[in-house]
């Protein structure tokens, strides 16, 4: 069984420990180094590749020895996946391929929640089939790719998503699925023995908020699926979309979180696309409503400190950090285009599930132009990913971040920076207005509460 996936990058690598579920960069020389020793037959590994790995990073060269891996008889668990093309050709301003893929693989859904991102409910037309679905899983693997992540829809409505399991089980993913917990008898009974490495459980309050959002009896379900997961070992996260609607039930998710060994929770402020634009766009927060949100979080963290709390823009966030994900770093800006990317039903690739590209039916061509990167119906996942011209709304920082952003404080060290999507919603705003990619950088990330923090400490000083 493969645990441990080490792959080549434009410069070094990275180190997946499939036990633990985390990426770990890899200088040039441990890099040098592990690869030698995974391939020693073919040739000695040399003393002085192990010096250098020691001098570059002592700590790195420790858990390297504490995990074994340049044991011969490790070798059988180890992948190594070496650049399919020349190291100058992989992209300057992104990881070499994915480090994890969010696999949307349908919109049909057993539920209608109102603050639905994509408005799932009915399968699009001409949703990929299971063969171009485990095409999608080979294409994945032959790139090095560390996680796929099952989500949709509801994926698990589908009648061979076990079949698409098996095989990423088989492969050496690390498997998670990202679901609204609303599961058959069937599927509950397949659940422990799915293969399944972390489990992601949509609720969206306590039992009355949650179910008004989700539907009638679904709080009680979503709890009964996450208590067989964590009963049988699966790690499991909660995703929790928060608005003014449901900031006061924070806490009760918190507490559920606490009470059935979640291992974190994660708080989305709501993104005004699908059906939450329809139904919800009134409850989302102001900067001030934001900033409160925040301040209630690191509340919920002295009062919860077992309990991971990720979110966006955590800018009072008591250690400097700009991501709780143990795979996707966001040193310089969210994982959307640079780190991961999505796939959707239909075999559309592009950065983020909130964008435009999530509707491919949309009459907002230029979103479309701006957010989708290629189609894997029409040429491979590699070829998409290394164009760095088809994600440069998530890679061209000087071109499409806010200029504040960029000379900000908090920027690549509590937070990623504005968000190009929460951008091209707000750019929407103005009636008669003809919305352009260029303009994106033009607009501040509505939710970012830097402003109120500098005036805070102003009136301090004064």
């Amino acid at each position: 069984m493969i645990r441990h996936v080490i792959r080549q990058e434009r410069r070094g690598g990275y180190w997946m420990l499939r036990d633990q579920g985390r990426v770990v960069p890899l200088g040039p020389s441990a890099y040098r180094w592990l690869a030698a020793s995974i391939d020693a037959e073919s040739a000695p590994v040399e003393d002085h590749m192990e010096r250098a790995a020691w001098d570059e990073d002592p700590t790195l060269y420790a858990l390297i020895g504490q995990q074994g891996l340049t044991r011969k008889a490790a070798r059988s668990t180890i992948r190594l996946v070496p650049s399919p093309v020349p190291q100058t050709q992989l992209p300057r301003d992104a990881v070499a391929a994915p480090k994890r893929i969010y696999f949307e693989m349908t919109r049909r859904c057993n539920l209608a929640c109102r603050s639905c991102f994509n408005a799932s409910r009915l399968p699009l037309d001409d949703e990929m089939g299971l063969d171009q679905v485990l095409d999608v899983n080979r294409q994945a693997w032959d790139l090095g790719v560390f996680e796929m992540r099952y989500t949709g829809g509801e994926c698990t409505t589908l009648p061979w998503f076990p079949r698409v399991i098996e095989d990423a089980c088989r492969k050496g993913f690390y498997i998670s699925v990202g679901t609204n917990g609303i599961w058959s008898e069937t599927a509950l009974e397949w659940l422990p023995r799915s293969g399944i490495d972390w489990l992601i459980l949509s609720l969206d309050g306590d039992r009355d908020s949650n179910d008004q959002i989700r539907g009638r009896g679904t709080y009680d379900k979503v709890l009964r699926t996450l208590r067989i997961a964590v009963e049988n070992s699966v790690r499991t996260r909660i995703n929790m979309v928060v608005a003014r609607h449901n900031r006061d039930s924070i806490e009760a998710v918190a507490r559920v979180a606490v009470d059935h060994g979640v291992e974190s929770l994660n708080l989305i402020p709501l993104r005004p696309y699908g059906r939450s634009l329809r139904e919800l766009a009134h409850a989302m927060f102001d900067q001030q409503d934001f900033y409160g949100f925040i301040r209630e979080i690191n509340r919920l963290r002295r009062q919860f400190p077992g309990l991971c709390f990720a979110t966006t823009i955590d800018l009072l966030a008591p250690q400097a950090r700009t991501s709780h994900d143990p795979v996707v770093e966001k040193k310089t800006t969210c994982a959307a285009g640079v780190e991961a990317c999505v796939v959707g039903p239909q075999g559309d690739v592009y950065g983020c599930s909130y964008s435009p590209a999530s509707f491919p039916d949309s009459e907002d061509h230029e979103g479309r132009r701006v957010f989708v990167a290629g189609n894997l119906r029409r040429e491979p996942l590699g070829r998409i990913w290394r164009d760095s011209s088809r994600w440069a709304v998530f890679r061209d920082l000087n071109r499409y971040k806010h200029p504040k952003c960029l000379t900000c404080g908090h920027h690549k060290v509590r937070c990623s920076g504005s968000c190009p999507i929460m951008a091209w919603h707000e750019l929407g705003q103005n009636a008669g207005t003809t919305k352009r990619g260029e303009d994106i950088s033009k607009v501040c990330d509505p939710y970012c509460f830097a402003d109120l923090l500098i005036d805070a400490r102003a009136e301090v000083d004064a």
